[in-house]
């Protein structure tokens, strides 16, 4: 990047996503049907990754985005269909168009899941771009 875009963005930053737990939540809908009444690791990750970008990507520019880099998550407890969840995500480090972040979430009991997410900015009609070309397929002009 030759301009620091993540101005905006700080250390410490945080947020709290809120969300009562429903059986689109559930293992059935996220690859193990044997365990429809509680609340899946997959899901728990995609509100963890929706979250960041809602806490992250109206702090940039115009045509700038983040997206996951990686993700680690320990799924300490489970939690049922019907509970309340809160998860905790905090801005821990920013380096260049690198920024590293935790979260922690509970439920009405305590302590659900911790882990670490690494997001990068990128300009989102490159990445489009690259996409596009990586895959040898022809750009559609609706998304130039």
């Amino acid at each position: 990047m030759d301009m620091d875009i993540s101005q905006n963005i700080t250390e410490g930053l945080s947020t709290i996503y809120t969300k009562v737990v429903d059986t689109t939540d559930a293992g059935s809908d996220h690859g193990s049907g044997a365990l429809d009444f509680l609340l899946s690791t997959p899901a728990v990750m995609t509100m963890v990754v929706d979250a960041t970008a809602d806490l992250l990507d109206h702090l940039l520019p115009e045509d700038f985005i983040t997206v996951t880099k990686s993700i680690e998550m320990v799924h300490e407890k489970p939690t049922m269909i019907g509970e309340t969840i809160s998860l905790v995500i905090t801005v821990d480090s920013i380096i260049g168009d690198r920024i590293m972040l935790s979260f922690m979430g509970h439920d009405s009991v305590g302590v659900i899941c911790r882990g670490t997410h690494k997001r990068v900015i990128v300009n989102r009609k490159s990445l489009i771009k690259a996409a596009y070309k990586r895959a040898d397929r022809k750009q559609p002009d609706t998304l130039l």
